[in-house]
């Protein structure tokens, strides 16, 4: 799998020379991350818009490039709203941050892959924490409440929710997506 190889050892040089050239700056370093996790994301693209009926080869690649995509764009995305920047995290980061989430969930169903949902889920975790309470306790138990009952429901109406979301979008967008089952 060449382009895998390829798009994961681009990355490698990208980041690591920002982190060179910068002295290991966060912000940039972040920034540089985040932008390889969209190229790969496009890439990742590229291969599913070939094989919308996912039987090719091509979606094995897609697959594996949007698993490497995903946590590049989550970790640098969210990273640089300051959530997880050490301290006491502020309720606009958090909010920020489930907002984001809800945006990666509408662009997940689209594409048809759940990898951007799973990448996210230790950020979201901790942002819902921060707005319901802080440390082990009430707090904890309402964020797994919370996302728990969102993820199931989202899993068990997966497929309606997308055929629905897939009916809003562009005729031309939804031609490169795969088709709804």
């Amino acid at each position: 799998r060449p382009s895998i190889a390829g798009a994961l050892a681009l990355t490698i040089l990208v980041v690591a020379s920002t982190a060179l050239l910068t002295q290991g700056a966060q912000g940039p370093v972040l920034f540089a991350t985040a932008l390889c996790g969209i190229a790969v994301f496009m890439l990742a693209m590229a291969f599913d818009s070939r094989d919308r009926a996912r039987v090719t080869r091509r979606t094995d690649v897609a697959f594996w490039l949007h698993l490497l995509a995903a946590p590049l764009i989550v970790h640098g995305v969210f990273k640089l709203t300051g959530l997880s920047g050490g301290g006491s995290p502020t309720p606009g980061a958090a909010l920020t941050v489930i907002l984001v989430y809800l945006a990666l969930t509408v662009l997940a169903l689209a594409i048809d892959r759940r990898a951007l949902l799973v990448s996210a889920l230790a950020y979201v975790i901790y942002a819902i924490n921060t707005l319901v309470g802080s440390g082990v306790g009430q707090g904890t138990g309402v964020t797994a409440l919370v996302l728990g009952l969102f993820l199931v429901l989202l899993s068990a109406a997966w497929r309606p929710i997308r055929r629905q979301l897939l009916t809003r979008l562009p005729r031309d967008l939804t031609l490169r997506l795969p088709a709804a089952s």
